[in-house]
C-alpha cells in the first residue's frame, strides 16, 4: 500500500503544477503521431521523444525537490518554455514529407533537439548553483548531447540509433551510478573540484577589478557555495511522480471521449468505450494503491533509480494503451489495424513488464507473480499475436478482462487479511 503522508511533508507548490500542464499538450501530441505511424522507425522516434520530454520534466521536479524554497521561478518557467516547444514540434520530427506537402515542417527535428538540451542544461546549472550533487538520480546534472546534436545531420535510420543510444546511456548512468557508493563518491569530488575552479576565477575577477582601482567595500558580495549530496524529499517526489500519471491518465480520458464524439453509438461503440474507461479505472485504481509502480511490495520503499524508470514504464504504457482505445473505438464492429491492437496490447506488455521489474525491486510475493503477472502478461502477448481474427470492442473487453484479473490482487489480500484478524472473545 502507498506510504501515508505526514503532515509536515512538503507538497506540490502552485509553480509545479502550472509547469506540470506542459505534459498534457505533449502526450496529446505524441499519441496523436503515432496514429499516424507507418513504420517502426517512427513509433520508435515516438518514444524517443517520449522520454525526452519525461526526462527534462523528470529533472526539473528532481531539481524543485531538492532545493524546496530556493527553487528558481525562471529555471523552471525557462524549461517550461522548452517543453511546451518540444511539443509543438513533434509533428514534424522526422516527417515522412512528400515533395511539395508540408514543408513548413522541415527543420523541426533540430528545434526538438536544441530545446530538449536546453531544457536539461537548465536543471542542471540551477541545482550546481546550489552546490547540490543530485546522486540520487545523476542525469538530473548531466547529458551525452553529443549524439542528439549528431542526429540532426545524418539520416533517419542512423539518428533513431543515436537516439536509442543516448537514451540508454542516460539511463544506465543514473541507475548505475546512483546504487553504487564509490559512483556518488566521484560525483561529488568532481563538483567539489568545478566549484573550486570556478572560485579561483571569481578571486581573479575581483583582483582584477582592485588592480583598475574598485575599493574593497565596492566589490560584490560572492556568497559562498558548499558542495553537497541533495537528499530527495520522498513525499514530494511521489507526490509529484503521481500527479504525472494521473495527467497521462487525464490525456487518456480526453482521447477515448474524443473518439465518441463524431461516432454513431452503435452497441459496439459503447461496448469498447466502456471497457476502455472501465481499464483506465483499474489503472488510476493500481496507482494509488501502489504509488505508481504497479507491484506490491514486502520491502521499503522503491529508491528513486528504482522508482524513475518504473515511473517511465508506466507513463509510457498508459500512452500506448490510450492511443490503441483512440483508434479501436470508431472500428469498434468490425477488424482493427494491427498496429492499433499492437498499440493496446503492447502498451499492456510493456505495463506489466513494469510490474515484473517493480516487483523484483520491491520483492513482491510469489503468489503474486505465477497467479496474476504471468497469466496476465502470457494472455497480453498472446492477443497481441494471435488477436487479428477479433473485432474492436471485442480487443477493448478482453484488455479489461486481462487487467480486471491483475488487479484483484489486492481484493484477495484485503480477503486474507480480514480472515486471519483474530476474532474477539
Amino acid at each position: 500500500m502507498a506510504e501515508q503522508k505526514t503532515a509536515d511533508e512538503r507538497h506540490a507548490s502552485w509553480l509545479e503544477l502550472f509547469f506540470d500542464l506542459t505534459v498534457v499538450a505533449a502526450a496529446a501530441q505524441i499519441s496523436h503521431r503515432l496514429h499516424g505511424a507507418d513504420s517502426v522507425g517512427q513509433v520508435a522516434a515516438c518514444a524517443a521523444m517520449y522520454y525526452a520530454i519525461w526526462s527534462v520534466w523528470t529533472t526539473t521536479s528532481i531539481y524543485a525537490n531538492v532545493a524546496g524554497e530556493r527553487t528558481r521561478r525562471r529555471a523552471v518557467l525557462r524549461t517550461m518554455l522548452g517543453i511546451a516547444v518540444m511539443a509543438a514540434t513533434v509533428p514534424g520530427v522526422w516527417p515522412e514529407l512528400v515533395p511539395g506537402e508540408h514543408e513548413e515542417l522541415k527543420g523541426r527535428t533540430a528545434v526538438f533537439v536544441v530545446a530538449f538540451i536546453l531544457c536539461r542544461v537548465i536543471a542542471s546549472r540551477s541545482a550546481a548553483r546550489d552546490g547540490q550533487v543530485v546522486a540520487f538520480w545523476p542525469a538530473t546534472q548531466s547529458l551525452m548531447a553529443t549524439p542528439w546534436v549528431v542526429s540532426i545531420f545524418v539520416s533517419h535510420s542512423v539518428a533513431y540509433w543515436l537516439w536509442g543510444f543516448a537514451i540508454a546511456v542516460d539511463i544506465a548512468f543514473s541507475m548505475l551510478g546512483a546504487s553504487n557508493p564509490h559512483a556518488v563518491e566521484e560525483m561529488t569530488e568532481r563538483a567539489r573540484k568545478r566549484q573550486e575552479q570556478q572560485d579561483r576565477q571569481q578571486q581573479r575577477r575581483l583582483a582584477r577589478m582592485i588592480e583598475r582601482g574598485v575599493t574593497p567595500d565596492q566589490l560584490p558580495t560572492v556568497p559562498t557555495t558548499y558542495i553537497s549530496v541533495a537528499q530527495v524529499e520522498r513525499g514530494h517526489l511521489d507526490e509529484r511522480l503521481g500527479l504525472f500519471v494521473i495527467i497521462v491518465l487525464g490525456e487518456a480520458l480526453a482521447q477515448v471521449v474524443a473518439s465518441n464524439t463524431e461516432e454513431a453509438w452503435t452497441y459496439a461503440v459503447i461496448a469498447a468505450s466502456l471497457a476502455a474507461f472501465l481499464v483506465l479505472v483499474m489503472l488510476w485504481q493500481l496507482t494509488t494503491l501502489y504509488g505508481f509502480t504497479p507491484a506490491p511490495r514486502t520491502t521499503a520503499p522503491l529508491e528513486p533509480w528504482q522508482s524513475l524508470p518504473a515511473h517511465l514504464g508506466v507513463t509510457a504504457s498508459i500512452v500506448a494503451i490510450a492511443t490503441g482505445f483512440g483508434a479501436l473505438i470508431p472500428d469498434a464492429a468490425h477488424h482493427v489495424h494491427d498496429k492499433d491492437r499492437w498499440y493496446l496490447f503492447g502498451g499492456m506488455a510493456l505495463y506489466f513488464l513494469t510490474s515484473l521489474f517493480a516487483g523484483l525491486a520491491g520483492k513482491a510475493p510469489l503468489s503474486w507473480y505465477l497467479g496474476w503477472l504471468a497469466p496476465s502478461l502470457l494472455a497480453t502477448a498472446a492477443i497481441a499475436v494471435f488477436g487479428h481474427p477479433l473485432t474492436g470492442w471485442g480487443l477493448a473487453v478482453l484488455a479489461w478482462l486481462i487487467l480486471g484479473w491483475f488487479s484483484t490482487y489486492n481484493s484477495r489480500e484485503r480477503l486474507t487479511r480480514v480472515l486471519r484478524r483474530p476474532r474477539p472473545r
